[in-house]
Protein backbone atom coordinates (compact mmCIF):
# COMPACT_ATOMS: atom_id res chain seq x y z
CA UNK A 1 0.00 0.00 0.00
CA UNK A 2 2.83 2.59 0.82
CA UNK A 3 4.68 1.74 -2.34
CA UNK A 4 1.69 2.43 -4.47
CA UNK A 5 1.21 5.58 -2.83
CA UNK A 6 4.91 6.70 -3.19
CA UNK A 7 4.64 5.47 -6.32
CA UNK A 8 1.81 7.74 -7.50
CA UNK A 9 3.09 10.56 -5.76
CA UNK A 10 6.74 10.44 -7.66
CA UNK A 11 4.71 10.14 -10.71
CA UNK A 12 2.84 13.38 -10.11
CA UNK A 13 5.70 14.96 -8.56
CA UNK A 14 7.09 15.33 -12.13
CA UNK A 15 4.10 17.00 -13.73
CA UNK A 16 4.49 20.71 -14.65
CA UNK A 17 2.14 23.56 -15.62
CA UNK A 18 3.18 22.65 -19.25
CA UNK A 19 1.91 18.90 -18.38
CA UNK A 20 -1.62 20.62 -18.43
CA UNK A 21 -3.61 19.79 -21.39
CA UNK A 22 -6.66 21.62 -20.72
CA UNK A 23 -4.58 24.94 -19.98
CA UNK A 24 -1.68 24.05 -22.79
CA UNK A 25 -4.94 23.75 -25.73
CA UNK A 26 -6.84 27.16 -24.39
CA UNK A 27 -3.96 29.46 -24.01
CA UNK A 28 -2.62 27.97 -27.52
CA UNK A 29 -6.02 28.45 -29.16
CA UNK A 30 -5.99 32.31 -27.89
CA UNK A 31 -2.88 33.30 -29.09
CA UNK A 32 -4.05 31.30 -32.67
CA UNK A 33 -7.30 33.02 -32.79
CA UNK A 34 -6.05 36.58 -32.16
CA UNK A 35 -3.28 36.09 -34.75
CA UNK A 36 -5.92 35.29 -37.31
CA UNK A 37 -8.07 38.03 -36.92
CA UNK A 38 -5.36 40.52 -38.94
CA UNK A 39 -5.31 38.04 -41.72
CA UNK A 40 -9.23 37.72 -42.01
CA UNK A 41 -9.79 41.15 -41.54
CA UNK A 42 -7.40 41.81 -44.84
CA UNK A 43 -8.88 38.68 -46.52
CA UNK A 44 -12.51 40.31 -46.58
CA UNK A 45 -11.37 44.47 -46.52
CA UNK A 46 -8.21 44.39 -48.22
CA UNK A 47 -7.47 46.55 -45.16
CA UNK A 48 -4.50 45.87 -42.84
CA UNK A 49 -5.03 46.38 -39.28
CA UNK A 50 -2.27 44.51 -37.01
CA UNK A 51 -4.19 46.00 -33.94
CA UNK A 52 -6.88 43.50 -34.00
CA UNK A 53 -4.47 40.76 -32.82
CA UNK A 54 -4.75 42.31 -29.59
CA UNK A 55 -8.10 43.73 -29.89
CA UNK A 56 -11.72 41.99 -28.92
CA UNK A 57 -14.11 41.03 -32.00
CA UNK A 58 -13.30 39.95 -34.55
CA UNK A 59 -13.13 37.03 -36.76
CA UNK A 60 -12.93 34.46 -35.19
CA UNK A 61 -13.56 34.42 -32.09
CA UNK A 62 -10.81 33.81 -29.46
CA UNK A 63 -13.01 34.04 -26.49
CA UNK A 64 -14.86 30.66 -27.93
CA UNK A 65 -11.50 29.42 -29.05
CA UNK A 66 -9.86 29.60 -25.62
CA UNK A 67 -13.25 28.21 -23.69
CA UNK A 68 -14.03 25.19 -26.18
CA UNK A 69 -10.04 24.24 -26.30
CA UNK A 70 -10.09 24.71 -22.42
CA UNK A 71 -13.19 22.05 -22.70
CA UNK A 72 -11.74 20.03 -25.85
CA UNK A 73 -8.08 19.32 -23.62
CA UNK A 74 -10.27 18.58 -19.96
CA UNK A 75 -12.31 15.64 -22.46
CA UNK A 76 -9.10 14.34 -23.88
CA UNK A 77 -6.89 14.16 -20.81
CA UNK A 78 -9.53 13.38 -18.28
CA UNK A 79 -12.65 11.66 -19.93
CA UNK A 80 -15.86 13.01 -20.48
CA UNK A 81 -17.45 12.11 -17.22
CA UNK A 82 -14.98 13.96 -15.37
CA UNK A 83 -15.64 16.85 -13.58
CA UNK A 84 -13.53 19.23 -14.93
CA UNK A 85 -14.57 18.69 -18.09
CA UNK A 86 -18.25 19.05 -17.24
CA UNK A 87 -16.97 22.66 -15.47
CA UNK A 88 -15.13 23.74 -18.39
CA UNK A 89 -18.00 22.64 -21.03
CA UNK A 90 -20.74 24.75 -19.14
CA UNK A 91 -18.16 27.55 -18.57
CA UNK A 92 -18.17 27.19 -22.54
CA UNK A 93 -21.64 27.22 -23.56
CA UNK A 94 -21.85 30.20 -20.98
CA UNK A 95 -19.05 32.83 -22.71
CA UNK A 96 -20.46 31.69 -26.26
CA UNK A 97 -23.95 32.25 -25.55
CA UNK A 98 -22.61 35.88 -24.10
CA UNK A 99 -20.12 36.83 -26.97
CA UNK A 100 -23.58 35.90 -29.25
CA UNK A 101 -25.78 37.95 -26.77
CA UNK A 102 -24.81 40.55 -23.87
CA UNK A 103 -21.74 41.92 -25.50
CA UNK A 104 -23.09 41.76 -28.97
CA UNK A 105 -25.76 43.72 -27.56
CA UNK A 106 -23.50 46.37 -26.33
CA UNK A 107 -21.31 46.94 -29.47
CA UNK A 108 -24.73 47.64 -31.15
CA UNK A 109 -25.53 50.23 -28.00
CA UNK A 110 -22.32 51.74 -28.39
CA UNK A 111 -22.46 52.13 -32.19
CA UNK A 112 -26.09 53.98 -31.61
CA UNK A 113 -24.32 55.95 -28.80
CA UNK A 114 -21.16 57.29 -30.69
CA UNK A 115 -23.90 57.75 -33.94
CA UNK A 116 -26.28 59.79 -32.13
CA UNK A 117 -23.45 61.94 -30.28
CA UNK A 118 -21.64 62.56 -33.40
CA UNK A 119 -24.87 63.63 -35.29
CA UNK A 120 -26.97 65.87 -32.23
CA UNK A 121 -23.03 67.09 -30.99
CA UNK A 122 -21.30 67.36 -33.79
CA UNK A 123 -20.19 71.02 -32.52
CA UNK A 124 -20.21 71.25 -28.47
CA UNK A 125 -21.72 75.14 -28.53
CA UNK A 126 -25.25 74.10 -27.72
CA UNK A 127 -24.41 71.27 -25.36
CA UNK A 128 -24.40 73.64 -22.28
CA UNK A 129 -27.49 75.61 -23.49
CA UNK A 130 -29.80 72.74 -24.17
CA UNK A 131 -28.97 70.83 -21.10
CA UNK A 132 -29.26 74.29 -19.11
CA UNK A 133 -32.65 74.71 -20.74
CA UNK A 134 -33.64 70.73 -19.44
CA UNK A 135 -32.27 71.15 -16.36
CA UNK A 136 -33.61 74.60 -15.14
CA UNK A 137 -37.81 73.39 -16.31
CA UNK A 138 -39.52 73.16 -13.04
CA UNK A 139 -42.74 70.61 -13.78
CA UNK A 140 -44.11 71.38 -9.35
CA UNK A 141 -43.03 72.51 -6.38
CA UNK A 142 -43.00 68.69 -4.96
CA UNK A 143 -40.76 67.28 -7.61
CA UNK A 144 -38.33 70.80 -6.93
CA UNK A 145 -38.17 69.55 -2.90
CA UNK A 146 -37.65 65.89 -3.52
CA UNK A 147 -34.78 66.14 -5.98
CA UNK A 148 -33.09 68.79 -3.55
CA UNK A 149 -33.39 66.06 -1.09
CA UNK A 150 -32.17 63.45 -3.26
CA UNK A 151 -28.43 63.12 -4.07
CA UNK A 152 -27.90 63.64 -8.06
CA UNK A 153 -25.22 61.73 -10.26
CA UNK A 154 -23.15 64.46 -12.27
CA UNK A 155 -24.28 63.17 -15.35
CA UNK A 156 -27.91 64.96 -15.04
CA UNK A 157 -26.54 68.41 -13.92
CA UNK A 158 -25.01 70.88 -16.95
CA UNK A 159 -21.85 70.69 -16.42
CA UNK A 160 -21.75 66.71 -15.99
CA UNK A 161 -23.77 66.04 -19.39
CA UNK A 162 -21.61 68.65 -21.28
CA UNK A 163 -18.78 66.42 -19.74
CA UNK A 164 -20.02 62.97 -20.50
CA UNK A 165 -20.51 64.20 -24.53
CA UNK A 166 -17.08 65.89 -24.66
CA UNK A 167 -15.56 62.54 -23.42
CA UNK A 168 -17.59 60.47 -26.14
CA UNK A 169 -16.41 62.70 -28.73
CA UNK A 170 -12.74 62.40 -27.79
CA UNK A 171 -12.91 58.98 -27.18
CA UNK A 172 -15.91 56.96 -28.79
CA UNK A 173 -17.24 53.83 -27.15
CA UNK A 174 -16.05 50.83 -28.04
CA UNK A 175 -18.14 49.16 -30.87
CA UNK A 176 -16.83 45.70 -31.95
CA UNK A 177 -16.84 43.99 -28.39
CA UNK A 178 -18.88 40.93 -29.49
CA UNK A 179 -19.26 38.52 -32.17
CA UNK A 180 -21.70 37.09 -35.07
CA UNK A 181 -22.67 33.63 -34.80
CA UNK A 182 -20.14 33.08 -37.38
CA UNK A 183 -17.60 34.14 -35.66
CA UNK A 184 -18.36 32.16 -32.21
CA UNK A 185 -19.00 29.04 -34.41
CA UNK A 186 -15.22 28.94 -36.44
CA UNK A 187 -14.03 30.30 -33.04
CA UNK A 188 -14.94 27.20 -31.30
CA UNK A 189 -14.02 24.89 -33.97
CA UNK A 190 -10.28 26.61 -33.75
CA UNK A 191 -10.43 25.73 -29.99
CA UNK A 192 -12.14 21.81 -30.85
CA UNK A 193 -9.52 21.60 -33.28
CA UNK A 194 -5.91 22.78 -31.25
CA UNK A 195 -7.39 20.32 -27.89
CA UNK A 196 -7.81 17.21 -29.79
CA UNK A 197 -4.68 18.21 -31.80
CA UNK A 198 -2.89 18.80 -28.00
CA UNK A 199 -4.73 16.08 -25.84
CA UNK A 200 -4.04 13.16 -28.43
CA UNK A 201 0.03 14.31 -29.02
CA UNK A 202 -0.15 14.60 -25.15
CA UNK A 203 -1.51 10.97 -24.88
CA UNK A 204 1.24 9.41 -27.79
CA UNK A 205 3.80 11.12 -25.92
CA UNK A 206 2.75 9.52 -22.69
CA UNK A 207 2.62 5.97 -24.11
CA UNK A 208 6.08 6.38 -25.46
CA UNK A 209 5.39 6.68 -29.46
CA UNK A 210 7.75 9.28 -29.20
CA UNK A 211 10.68 8.51 -26.81
CA UNK A 212 13.32 5.96 -27.37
Amino acid sequence: MASSSSGEGGGGGGDTLLDNVALVSAVIALVVAQALKPLTHYVGTKVWKPSLAIGSGGFPSSHSAFVVALATGAGVEKGAADTSFAVAAVLAVVVMYDAMGVRRQAGYHASAINSLISGAYGSNSNISNTRHRIDTTNFNDEEDDEEAMTPKSPLFSADGFEQFIKNIQNQPLREHIGHTPVQVCFGGLTGLVIGLVVGLNSQIEHRGLFHS
